[in-house]
């Protein structure tokens, strides 16, 4: 089996998204061409972006939030053709305060060749349930596309 044959597969398209997640978890941008192609287009909430806008994008969000290696944790992903679907929580705090918040994210990712060509997410703040009481005690629930 040839090493594009084995980028293929559905576990090799997942393998890649995960080594993805864990350079956004490490900020490690110096590692992201080896996983996402040249040409890469993002869809977000704040529009579309390049491969260097992405770079920022991690950037940014490292600014914001203090990550730690276990930060992500890829819940669900399912694989059809190029399409590779995922559902992750993030643990992370607010790097000001240091108050712990929780993430939903969603992605949608085609994945050819062994990188990331397209994607489209979305992140969402989870409001604890305490926080419904008093509206002040979390981050407002709001799209983290438009953060970065």
């Amino acid at each position: 089996m040839t090493s594009d044959v084995a980028n293929e597969s559905p576990e090799a398209k997942k393998a890649i998204f995960r080594s993805l997640v864990d350079i956004y978890a490490r900020a490690a941008v110096e590692e992201l061409e080896a996983f996402v192609a040249p040409d890469y287009v993002g869809h977000t909430a704040a529009g579309k972006r390049d491969l260097a806008e992405f770079r920022s994008s991690i950037i940014n969000f490292h600014a914001i939030f203090e990550y730690e290696a276990d930060s992500f944790l890829v819940e669900d992903q399912f694989v059809e053709g190029d399409k590779v679907a995922t559902r992750m929580t993030a643990h992370v705090k607010m790097r000001e305060t240091g108050e712990p918040v929780t993430m939903l994210g969603i992605n949608l990712a085609i994945i050819k060749g062994g990188k990331i060509h397209e994607e489209w997410n979305t992140w969402e703040v989870l409001r604890p349930p305490e926080a419904t009481e008093n509206a002040s005690a979390a981050p407002a629930r709001d799209s983290l596309s438009t953060w970065g």
